[in-house]
């Protein structure tokens, strides 16, 4: 039953089902919690093999969602446009362990395949 899954990630479990559902649970929290993701507008940025999209809304926190929708990894992408810093904070990933304010360099992630990120930089005028 469902409540078995929840009683089950609370005790640790660390199945697929268990772990997709912690995500769900947090993207549906900082949903809820950010302008940006919630209100806010997206802007596709230029990528090589993958999808990228901004988010953003006045000024609050922007989010930067990287998807890579090959099954083949991609070893080095590089995002480069004047929206973006060096550097974002890794909040969510569909692939690796949940962070704790991960920085990444944004000109030299590396995607699994099929896997996802959701990461955050702050607003700069």
């Amino acid at each position: 039953m469902p409540w078995e899954l929840i009683e089950g990630l609370q005790k640790g479990d660390d199945s697929v089902q268990a772990r997709r559902l912690e995500l769900c649970r947090r993207l549906g929290a900082l949903w809820a919690r950010e302008r940006s993701l919630s209100l806010g507008e997206a802007v596709a940025i230029p990528a090589q093999e993958a999808a990228v999209f901004l988010r953003s809304w006045d000024q609050s926190e922007r989010f930067l969602v990287v998807i890579n929708p090959s099954e083949e990894p991609i070893p080095r992408l590089a995002l480069r446009d004047p929206r973006l810093p060096r550097q974002a904070t890794l909040r969510l990933s569909t692939h690796r362990p949940f962070p704790e304010d991960l920085e990444l360099d944004l000109g030299a992630l590396e995607l699994r395949p099929y896997e996802g990120l959701l990461l955050s930089f702050p607003y700069a005028p």
